[in-house]
Formats: structure tokens, sequence, C-alpha cells
């Protein structure tokens, strides 16, 4: 068997010029053996450690040409260790050589407006949207369904529990918000309802997996199963019509700190204090993009005060129950 899965790769391998692998299965004994690489292409490099980025460098001896492929504003790699978080690790190559990077700054992905605060927030303005976009009127809106808006905020005081969940690494304590849950669910529904926008075009993204399984607990009960809901960390690369974001993390004002050292903001905000994972969220969407959450806590954050402030601006932050959906004529049979 062995033989033959050898012979089957190296036919395989010879009759090709391309080769895709992960930086990882590139320093195998029998592509290391079959490869004489000339140019190496590494994609999403930004989330790759260092460490990870080099093996295919020293590996194949005869490279003349390697092209680094990321965004370094986005996810970064992931290390769980403090003592390797100290040493640098979350460092990519990528970042380290950022200022030599050439940007391509046309996106044909979001609605201008969603665009305009992630440009002005991480890529200094130089992220514009190309002018051959045409992306739909968003549905969204608070005040008249005449005043519809591709971006909004819905805050809510909710109140986040600890929960125990199942991952694919095992066990772990993460976080779920139920008010939270209930109001993503219904702007899901909503969006559906008039059948102009299908589920597999709607998102739901979370930092945390208990709030994962809650939502797709309730999506289910309402009998949609095609919407995908899933953390932040996965959503990197793809993109929907619509995007609805549930940050989770709550408490009460009193214990709202205006003034936050690093270890309040890791305690109670968490991963959606991470501007990485902030931009990541913000730029997925097509046409609409909801965030639900604690305004009063999330104001506590230097990045997430100036989004707030940008929404109140353009006359989009307003109460969750407040978020109303508008009905279009379906031209599905």
């Amino acid at each position: 068997y062995k033989r033959l899965l050898s012979k089957a790769r190296d036919y395989e391998l010879d009759r090709h010029n391309v080769i895709l692998c992960t930086c990882s299965a590139s320093s195998s004994k029998f592509l290391a053996k079959k490869l004489h690489v000339k140019q190496l292409l590494i994609d999403e490099c930004a989330m790759c450690t260092e460490p990870e980025t080099l093996i295919p460098l020293v590996k194949y001896k005869m490279i003349e040409k390697v092209v680094l492929l990321g965004d370094h504003m986005q996810l970064r790699p992931v290390v769980h260790s403090d003592f390797c978080k100290k040493l640098g690790m979350e460092r990519s190559l990528f970042e380290r050589y950022h200022k030599q990077a050439l940007m391509l700054n046309i996106q044909y992905r979001m609605h201008k407006d969603i665009c305009q605060f992630p440009s002005m927030a991480f890529y200094n303005n130089k992220l514009m949207t190309s002018p051959l976009i045409t992306r739909g009127s968003s549905t969204l809106y608070h005040r008249s369904e005449f005043e519809c808006t591709p971006i909004i905020f819905g805050h809510i005081e909710g109140s986040e529990q600890s929960l125990v969940v199942s991952t694919e690494e095992g066990n772990e304590n993460s976080r779920a918000n139920l008010e939270e849950v209930q109001q993503v669910v219904r702007i899901a529904k909503q969006l559906t309802l008039d059948r102009t926008t299908r589920e597999d075009e709607i998102a739901i993204l979370t930092g945390y997996n208990a709030q994962v399984v809650e939502i797709k607990k309730k999506l289910a009960l309402n009998g949609m199963r095609d919407i995908t809901v899933c953390t932040i960390m996965k959503s990197q690369g793809s993109e929907w019509k619509y995007v609805i974001v549930s940050t989770v993390r709550s408490c009460i004002r009193e214990e709202i700190d205006e003034k936050p050292t690093r270890s309040w903001e890791n305690s109670r905000l968490g991963f959606i204090a991470d501007a990485h994972q902030i931009n990541v969220c913000l730029t997925r969407a097509q046409e609409g993009l909801c965030i639900i959450g604690n305004s009063y806590l999330l104001e506590s954050n230097v990045l997430w005060r100036k989004l707030l402030d940008h929404y109140r601006i353009h006359r989009c932050l307003t109460t969750a129950k407040a978020i109303k959906i508008k009905k279009r004529t379906s031209l599905r049979q």
C-alpha cells in the first residue's frame, strides 16, 4: 500500500507545475525530494508565525523569488503560550516587512459606507471602494424605512454568562449573552421574511464559541439552518450579503472603568478588544453590517469609542430592539 501511495504521489507531482500545501506540509520528505521550487507564494502569510513561514524558505535551496500575501491588520498568528507571546511570536514575517509591501488599495466587497470606518481606523484612509462595485440598497433601518443604512449599531445591556463548550481542541470556558442571541436571531429572521435575502447570504459572527452554540440553537428552533454562525476567527477570507455581529460582553454601568488598564480590558472585553478581530468582523459584509452590543462597555475601549462616534455622526446608533428590516418585493418564485 505504501509503495502504491508513493508511486501515485510521484506521478501527480511529475504532472503538475503548481503545488498547493501548507507551510508545515512543505517540509515533508517526499515533496522535498521531488520538487525543485523556484517561485514560492505564501498566502495569508500574516497568520503564520515566523518559524512557519521560514520552513519552505529553508527547505528549498533553489528558490529565486518569494511573494508574501496577507494583511497584518487582520488576524495574527494564533499563539497560546504567554511566554511565546512575550518573545514576539505573534508577529509574523509579513508584519515585520509590511512597510516594504505593496498595498492593494481597491476593495470590491463592501458598500462604500461599510468600508469607510475600517479604511479610516486601520488603513490610514487608503482603502478605497471600486467605482465599478454595485451593491443593492441595504434594508436595515431604525427611524424610517425611507432611511435605510448599510451600517447600524444596536445597543443592548444584556447579561453575559460563562459556559463550558466542546470544541475541536476539547472543552473550553466560553461566554454567552442570551439577550443578544434573541436580537440577532430576530434580525436574521426578518432579513429572510420577504425572500429577497437567502439564509446562506447571512452570517452571524461573534468572538465566543458558547455564543455560537446558543445562536445555532435559537436559529434551529426557528427553522433557520442555512445561516452561517461562526467565530470571528473562522470568518477571515469569507464574505456575505449581510453580517450581524454579537459582541457578547456586558456588565452593569457602575462597573465600567472610564480609564481602563490593559488587564481590565482583557478581563471585561476579552477578544472583542482585539483590533485585528474587530477589523475582520467589520469587513465581511457586502450590503449590510449590523452590530449588537453594550455600547456603554464598548466605549471604554478607544477603538470601539471611535466606531460608536462614527455611527452617531451617521445617525445609525440605536437600541437593538429598534432595528428593523424594510420589506422588499421578492423576485424569487
